[in-house]
């Protein structure tokens, strides 16, 4: 019986990289929750301004001109006196967004300093302040699953990767795109597209959906009309359209850039700047109510139903003006969902000028779903995760062909005027300073994890059979009177033993693999990699050299030495 159960510990054995994927889900389910919690946060703190819930844009039609006013600028003075107290926390300086945490950090965000700027982005979007909802839903998700991590004591590299799974987790409950959220948080965040990252960050965003769908049910985030696939000659004026949209999203990220650097410049504290960002947009919601909010129902409308070429023009010169002077404030929130609202818009504009040129030559609504996702490839620079995003997020297949072509056009162009995208211009020099130092500084002593129950040479192998049936592991390590470590044994040799059942005449040290490699604790991960390449197994021993007895110190795996090679190697 206990030979039957080593063979099936051996085939079934569980690896590091299977268990990281289980702490992936969880971390999808518990960023799904946290982003929940928020959604409904608003829900109170925008009945708690309006005495009204549901679409912003309708709350705003719904209430006085001059309380479209006053609204928002009470919300942004409220949101910068909150973000002025998450300020002068201790540690305030050095606590990072979950950008940051990721790619250029530890994979640990504060509790505290991201809980605070959750409650700043809260006051400012129930206000009516003209941001997406959505960086603050990541945030949190990112948040909980660093959480997650600290509390089992995850190294480093695992660390940075849970909160990169809470992080899409985040994304795929906030926009109902798993498989979006996933590349996003891969190809953006992370740098790179490997499964070692990628397929946790599937796991974490699945989870997240399977969540947010048993709890706030499933549906497209835009509805579109149904209408034949677009193919054949078809597809040609939407590649112009990709292309005139590369030109439009360096003038977009322009224009936001240079109202960060009007307000910075106002000799006003940051609790003021952000209430005279919030009367900007109280200002322009009199003459144009749909500029609240992040634009999810003006979107929908403009697909799903024909505008004429000036109230296209009018919104969106107004919701230009409106998230320049909320993002140029300092409030805190996402520009990825005015980003699509910039896009759906200017999308319908050009179908209106080509119809007028050619009759029936473009569908309005299917312009402005593929110029979302242009508009999105050419301010992400991340032209694949804009297809997808897309994609998932209309479910509308017929658009497919022309929102390939667009995104990569847009991509091409936008490239040409500006070289770094809105996430990867602030990322790059701590890319390049933390991958540099990871490669460095790193060590095996960084990434030890306390040694599995070792065995001494004299040990027989009915109770090696014992312990391997105990702890599930591949190797059992061997340590002599002195505590020197001398080789190991393998799961495979002792199942075969205990199959041959010669266990009353063999012990550790007849079938001990002498020559079994071994790292120190103060090899670099280049130099690990090596041995690990020269080694078929997942866990290999740490010794050191002390008095000339090999002292085993612990071992480590080479899902550790991959995460952290990849993650430096690809900033």
């Amino acid at each position: 019986m206990l030979s039957f159960r080593l063979r099936l510990i051996e085939r079934l054995m569980p690896r590091p990289g299977n268990t990281l994927w289980l702490w992936a889900a969880l971390a999808g389910v518990v960023g799904a929750l946290a982003t929940v919690a928020f959604r409904e946060a608003i829900s109170l703190l925008q009945w708690g301004f309006t005495r009204h819930t549901g679409s912003l844009v309708a709350v705003a039609s719904a209430l006085q001109p001059w309380q479209r006013v006053w609204i928002p600028a009470l919300g942004g003075l409220l949101a910068g006196t909150v973000l002025v107290l998450a300020r002068r926390m201790p540690g305030a300086r050095s606590a990072p967004d979950y950008m940051e945490a990721i790619a250029a950090g530890d994979g640990v965000i504060k509790p505290g300093q991201s809980l605070l700027r959750s409650l700043s982005s809260l006051l400012s979007i129930a206000s009516g302040a003209s941001i997406g909802r959505e960086g603050a839903m990541v945030q949190l998700g990112a948040m909980a699953a660093s959480v997650l991590g600290k509390s089992v004591d995850f190294n480093v590299p695992r660390q940075r990767l849970l909160t990169a799974c809470g992080a899409a987790a985040g994304i795929a409950s906030a926009y109902n795109a798993p498989i979006a959220g996933a590349l996003f948080v891969s190809e953006i965040v992370l740098g790179s597209v490997a499964m070692s990252g990628l397929g946790p960050l599937l796991v974490a965003s699945v989870s997240a959906s399977i969540v947010i769908h048993q709890v706030v049910g499933y549906h497209a985030s835009y509805d579109m009309p149904a209408f034949a696939p677009i193919a054949g000659a078809d597809v040609l004026p939407y590649l112009m359209l990709g292309a005139l949209t590369g030109l439009v999203a360096p003038a977009f990220l322009w224009m936001l850039d240079a109202a960060k650097s009007l307000f910075a410049r106002l000799p006003l504290p940051l609790a003021l700047r952000l209430a005279l960002g919030g009367l900007i947009v109280g200002l322009v919601s009199m003459y144009e109510p749909q500029v609240w909010g992040n634009g999810y129902s003006v979107v929908n409308s403009i697909l799903g139903s024909p505008w004429g070429w000036q109230a296209l023009l009018l919104v969106l010169m107004a919701k230009l003006l409106a998230t320049s002077a909320t993002v140029g404030s300092g409030a805190v929130g996402g520009v990825f969902t005015p980003t699509l609202f910039v896009g759906a818009t200017f999308g319908a504009l050009y179908a209106h000028a080509l119809n007028a040129l050619v009759p029936g030559m473009a569908l309005p609504s299917a312009c402005a779903a593929v110029a979302m996702g242009a508009m999105l490839a050419a301010t992400t620079h991340a032209p694949l995760m804009s297809i997808l995003m897309i994609s998932e997020m209309t479910m509308s297949y017929q658009i497919t062909l022309p929102l390939m072509l667009a995104c990569v056009s847009a991509y091409s162009v936008a490239r040409v005027f500006r070289r770094g995208s809105v996430y990867a211009a602030s990322l790059r020099s701590q890319r390049t300073d933390a991958g540099v130092q990871a490669i460095r500084l790193t060590t095996v002593a960084d990434l030890i994890k306390p040694d599995r129950p070792s065995v001494t040479p004299q040990t027989s192998v009915a109770e090696l059979a014992q312990v391997f049936a105990r702890h599930r592991v591949q190797y059992l390590y061997v340590v002599n009177e002195q505590g020197g470590f001398v080789g190991a044994v393998s799961l495979h040799d002792v199942a075969r033993a205990m199959a041959q059942h010669a266990v009353p005449t063999l012990f550790a040290s007849d079938i001990l693999l002498r020559e079994f490699p071994a790292l120190t604790p103060d090899m670099d991960m280049s130099a690990a990699l090596l041995v690990f390449a020269r080694h078929h197994g997942e866990r290999l021993p740490v010794v050191s050299d002390e008095g000339g007895v090999r002292k085993l110190l612990g071992s480590a795996t080479k899902t550790d030495v991959m995460l952290l090679m990849g993650a430096s190697l690809t900033r």
